[in-house]
Parts: structure tokens; sequence; C-alpha cells
């Protein structure tokens, strides 16, 4: 916290001795007024309303005062310090005249009159310390406010990530062993397809985007996975605008779309069927669109027809994108269309 306010010292040095200045060059203004007058004055203003407000800040910090005050209590902390902080200070300044009392003839009822000059000065130092500290407190909560809900988001997203890869292994791996019974050589190449899409996965598991290259690049080796279990059951098309390629979105989030299009719609078509995968922009959004041939089997209920992976794409677009993401489903016979929208 020192570290933060290390403008405060030559700020505070800087204001009391320009108080000190200005109510020294007034009074000087006063006709016959002494010059030790002036320099008693001059050293009560600087170094009373100094010591003061120094030691009424070190007091603040020694007992860690939270600032995050309501109106009524910052008008009550205001008015209370501010009084005393006066009247200490018109005591000091009856300690500095003290020893030329009797030579300068100076009542103490005329000390007690200036604290009026006295108590507007300290109000004026008191609301700018006092409000200053507001505003910073106030911005340093909301600085923790937006931390927290970042590591919220993270470790919501983390834990989607969590259950995204194990659902997207186990699904391959039994694949593969399915097929060690079948084709040796086969069961081969889908373990060296499965070895780069995993290292992808990895590669790419703490980054919130990637570009349409990369992940279209590991979406065709995940198809051409798929494609060695289905043969002539599955026929698929990847479509992208070369000026797309650059553009930023999830990783992983085509390949959920294409699993549960194999897995909901592929598989349980006796002849198989079609996937089409197709990155367009309209206007400013990104349009990333998968369509299979399959139907809804539960109408109204999204995650029952298309499991749990549907739901993690929403809620992680819902973290990174906010309202700017959109996820929409429809059945077209025979294909369904499910499509995102990224406003960019």
């Amino acid at each position: 916290m020192e570290k933060k306010h290390s403008w405060f010292w030559p700020v505070q040095i800087g204001v009391w001795v320009v108080s000190g200045i200005g109510n020294l060059l007034l009074q000087s203004l006063i006709p016959g007024i002494q010059g030790l007058v002036l320099l008693l004055n001059f050293m009560g203003v600087t170094l009373g309303g100094f010591l003061l407000t120094t030691l009424y800040r070190y007091y603040l910090k020694k007992y860690k005062y939270s600032f995050k005050l309501s109106v009524k209590s910052f008008i009550l902390r205001l008015t209370v310090s501010t009084l005393v902080l006066s009247v200490c200070w018109t005591l000091f300044n009856g300690l500095i005249y003290l020893p030329f009392a009797e030579k300068l003839h100076i009542r103490p009822l005329a000390l007690f009159i200036n604290i009026v000059p006295l108590l507007l000065i300290m109000l004026a130092w008191n609301l700018t310390y006092l409000v200053y500290h507001l505003f910073a407190q106030y911005h340093i909560t909301e600085i923790e406010k937006w931390q927290l809900q970042v590591e919220v988001q993270k470790a919501q997203m983390g834990n989607l990530k969590a259950q995204i890869n194990p659902h997207f292994i186990f699904n391959a791996l039994n694949n593969i062993r399915a097929m060690i019974l079948e084709d040796h050589q086969q069961a081969r190449h889908m373990l060296t397809k499965f070895s780069e899409i995993l290292r992808y996965a990895l590669q790419h598991s703490e980054e919130m985007e990637t570009t349409v290259a990369q992940e279209l690049y590991m979406l065709k080796q995940y198809l051409e996975l798929v494609k060695i279990q289905y043969e002539e059951r599955l026929v698929f098309s990847i479509k992208a605008a070369p000026a797309l390629l650059t553009k930023k979105i999830p990783p992983m989030i085509l390949q959920l779309l294409v699993e549960n299009a194999v897995k909901h719609g592929i598989a349980l078509n006796p002849a198989g069927g079609i996937i089409d995968v197709l990155i367009e922009e309209d206007t400013n959004c990104l349009l990333l669109t998968v369509s299979n041939t399959g139907n809804l089997l539960v109408s109204n209920q999204l995650e029952e027809s298309l499991g749990v992976g549907l739901k993690n794409i929403t809620e992680r677009l819902k973290l990174i994108y906010g309202n700017k993401a959109i996820l929409t489903i429809e059945e077209k016979a025979p294909n369904v269309i499910v499509v995102i929208k990224l406003d960019k």
C-alpha cells in the first residue's frame, strides 16, 4: 500500500508549505503587523498542519481503517475528524505563541478565533484525503471483483474442458479397440490420427481461441479417423474461404459438433450419412455450420438428443464471448443443422 501512495510525502510537504506561504502573503498585507507574528503564523500553519495530518494518516493506517463508508458514516467521519484536528491545530498554535504572549500582547481568546480559517483548511485537506481513498478503495474492489470473475471463469472453463477431452478420448480408444480385432493395419492408422488429435488438444488446452486453419486441420484428422471406422457409410466435406482461416474460434468447438453429428446421426443410420462443415462470414459475424444426416430424437430436449457435449459448447461460448455468441439447432429433413454465430 505504501508503494502505491509514494506521492503522499511530496504532495503533503508541498501543500503545507504553499499554505504557509499563502497565509504569510495575506497577513503581510495587514498594516503594522510584526515580523515575529508573521513567522509564528507561518510555523503554525506549515508545521501544525503537516504534523497533525501526518499523525492522522498514521492513525488510519495503523488501525487499518476501512474506507468502505456509507454516506452517513462518511459525513460523520469527516465532521468529527475535522473538528478534532482543528482544535488540536489551534492548541498547537497556542503553544507556539505561548513564549511570546507577553511580548506580543496576545490574549488566548484571540488565538481561538483563528479556529474558523483553520477549520476550513483542515476540512479541505480531510475531504480531499478521504474522498481520494474512497475512490481508490472502490477501484481496488472493482479490480478484485473482476479478478475473481476471471478466476471463476477459468475454473469453469477448466471443468468444461475436463469433461470434453475425456469424452473424445474414450470414444476414440473404444473405436480403435474395436478396429484392432477387425483390421490391424487400419487400427495403426487410427492410432496415428488419434495421437495427432490428442497432441493438438493438449497443446491448445490452455487457450481460449485458436485459428480457423488450426481447428480445420485437427477436424480433418478427426473425420479421417472416424471414416476409417465407418468407411463408405461416412461422407464429409469441409469448406472455408482462405480469408477466414486466420479468424479466431474456440479450440475443439467444431470437433465437438462433428462428434455429436457422428454419434447421434451417422452411427444411428445403417446407411450412414453426410457431414458438411462450413465456415463463412455474414456482415460482422462468423458462422460455423455443421450439417449432418439425422433427426432430433427428442423434440425440445437438446441435452437428451445431442448429449453433454453441446451443453458444454454453449457454456464455453457464454464464458468467452458472453452475449456475442449464439448457438442454434434445427432439423431440416433429412439433416440436422447446428450453427454457431460469433459477433466479431
